[in-house]
């Protein structure tokens, strides 16, 4: 949308969208959890006076309940008695020109990563997101109109993006998969692109392999973050038909994603080994807040 200002996840949201949605007049929450992914952790804040939430047939207004309020009838009624909106408000989230991309040499981040996704996205792909930082580094992406992003940002259930995006493809052969996934997630479910290449499916996957399960490293470090270290662009030597790329650099990054884009014939799998200490921008605010908590600090 034209007037999107990114999404609002507390601490860990960017800094302007925050302050937009925690400074505004009145919030208006539809079909919305305030669950502890959505607050950033509890870190949200939001002054309930200033709440209209609608959501499991009924709508809550300050500290007021209304039951039996379809969402639908809801959004229908509040659309028929709001006139045309004429402020210039300004849309922030908008993609932005990639300056020197490929660096020659240069080893590859999160966030040279994302801002290079941001690029290729158009209605032809569907965004498949597992748990962990893939998913908190997405959402930085500016997913179009006619496209569709899936994760399981409620539950954050590992290994949902493999198996959903089988479906996915299934139900919408007019959009093609394209899957960000953990080195850690991936090893719980990644053996279903077999099924992918058994019925010819052509994803495009990228594995953040950061070498653990990195969400967990920002909460406890240990050795029971550690995992075993797989070849993953090898994999179609077992699953079928797979194109592999072990990519270290923003260069190698730049020529498999494109050779990937242009391969609508097979599975294209994308190892991307990411630093232990390369966390996303929403991770760092997320860990910045934590780290003020802990000390005392607000």
């Amino acid at each position: 949308h034209r007037q999107y200002l990114g999404i609002y996840e507390g601490a860990m949201s960017s800094p302007t969208a925050r302050e937009y949605v925690e400074q505004a007049d009145l919030i208006l929450m539809l079909g919305l959890t305030l669950n502890d992914v959505d607050t950033g952790i509890y870190s949200a804040r939001l002054d309930p006076n200033l709440m209209v939430r609608a959501s499991k047939g009924e709508v809550l207004i300050s500290h007021h309940r209304y039951p039996d309020i379809a969402l639908s009838d809801f959004v229908t009624a509040l659309a028929n008695k709001t006139t045309h909106y004429t402020h210039d408000f300004p849309a922030l989230m908008k993609k932005q020109g990639l300056l020197d991309f490929p660096q020659s040499g240069t080893k590859i981040h999160i966030v040279r990563l994302i801002e290079r996704l941001n690029q290729i996205l158009g209605p032809e792909l569907s965004v498949t997101c597992d748990t962990g930082d893939c998913l908190f580094a997405s959402i930085e992406l500016c997913v179009p109109e006619h496209s569709n992003f899936y994760a399981s940002a409620f539950y954050t259930c590992m290994g949902f993006a493999v198996p959903a995006a089988l479906g996915a493809q299934l139900s919408d052969p007019k959009q093609r998969a394209l899957i960000l996934v953990g080195d850690g997630a991936f090893q719980m479910t990644g053996t279903e692109l077999s099924t992918h290449a058994r019925f010819g499916l052509a994803p495009i996957v990228i594995v953040f392999n950061n070498h653990g399960y990195s969400t967990e490293r920002f909460i406890m470090e240990g050795p029971f973050n550690d995992i075993s270290e797989w070849r993953f662009d090898k994999l179609g030597e077992v699953f079928g038909s797979i194109q592999g790329y072990n990519v270290f650099t923003e260069e190698e990054f730049d020529n498999a994603l494109k050779l990937a884009i242009v391969n609508t014939k097979q599975i294209s799998l994308l190892n991307v080994h990411l630093q232990k200490d390369d966390p996303s921008p929403a991770m760092r605010r997320l860990g910045a807040h934590l780290g003020n908590l802990v000390n005392g600090k607000k």
